[in-house]
């Protein structure tokens, strides 16, 4: 099935994302790294580590949170929030970090590529729900401040939108 010539592209200048999310102009990123470990029981020690690099990472500024999740016993990810770049530069300079991310290279698979499986990448934060955008200890509003109104705004447009892109 090939793709149709007459796509259109959803507008830069519409407030809101093609799933109903608000426009934000934003500096968040968000960190997500794959690992995929050569045994199950290096999971306890993957995790460990993440604790412990959180826990110093809290002392930057700019961490606004991380999470470890699970794909399977021997594939992890961790998922972190940053306010801005720098912090996430700050963060690749600290010494716990460091000491964890060689340690993984120990730890992760080596398989058909002949090195370690690890993935990670960055995505800007540039759409939020305008509706569900709850999560303890997470406090975007502070790091969106004079975004937040145009979540609001997208909000009262109702839940179900139809819009066609070229009246935006």
């Amino acid at each position: 099935m090939g793709h149709s010539d007459n796509r259109r592209s959803w507008p830069d200048e519409c407030p809101y994302s093609g799933p109903g999310f608000a426009r934000v102009n934003s500096t968040v990123s968000c960190v997500l790294t794959r690992f995929r470990l050569r045994s199950c029981w290096s999971l306890i020690a993957f995790y460990l580590a993440f604790r412990r690099v959180r826990h110093a990472a809290r002392e930057l500024e700019g961490l606004l949170e991380a999470v470890f999740l699970m794909e399977d016993l021997r594939t992890c990810y961790t998922l972190s929030f940053w306010e801005h770049d720098r912090a996430i530069v700050e963060f690749g300079r600290l010494r716990t970090h460091i000491e964890a991310a060689n340690s993984a290279f120990r730890r992760t698979c080596c398989g058909n590529m002949s090195r370690p499986e690890i993935w990670s990448a960055q995505f800007r934060l540039w759409a939020v729900s305008c509706h569900n955008l709850n999560w303890e200890g997470l406090d975007l509003r502070s790091s969106l401040d004079e975004q937040w109104e145009r979540r609001t705004q997208v909000g009262k447009m109702g839940t179900a939108i139809e819009v066609d892109p070229d009246a935006c």
